[in-house]
């Protein structure tokens, strides 16, 4: 099926995503945080990112705007849907985070969503993106 990249900092929630979306047949990889994440992109090319917004080293929209300078020199990594999930209250932002206008944010959802709630929100991002 897909390939899916869970990036978060918290060891319980990358085990229950990658369980999950496993369990579905999609092919997982894991990073505990933006930098990490950046690293796994030059020899894993997700169909799907699924990134929380607060972590370590370099947080979630620190990592899309690293993302987008890569994608300026590597048109595979441009348009690679991603839903943001926190432990925040940011269903609504206060404050813009910067991604919420591009074309392949999907939505923010709390963490504390069923999993299999966000597992059908990835499988009808990838079928409307052609990729199941």
């Amino acid at each position: 099926m897909a390939k899916i990249l869970v990036v978060d900092d918290e060891p319980s929630i990358i085990a229950l995503f990658q369980y999950v979306f496993v369990d579905a047949g999609h092919t997982v990889e894991t990073a505990e945080n933006g930098k990490v994440a950046l690293e796994k992109l030059e020899s894993f090319l997700p169909d799907f990112i699924l990134l929380d917004i607060a972590m370590p080293e370099m947080t979630g929209p620190e990592f899309v705007k690293n993302w987008d300078k890569k994608a300026l020199t590597r048109a595979h990594l441009r348009n690679i849907p991603f839903l943001v999930m926190t432990g925040e209250n940011y269903i609504n932002p206060p404050v813009p985070f910067g991604f919420e206008k591009k074309k392949n944010f999907k939505s923010f959802v709390p963490k504390m969503t069923n999993p299999t709630d966000i597992l059908g929100m990835i499988n009808a991002a990838l079928k409307e993106a052609g990729k199941v």
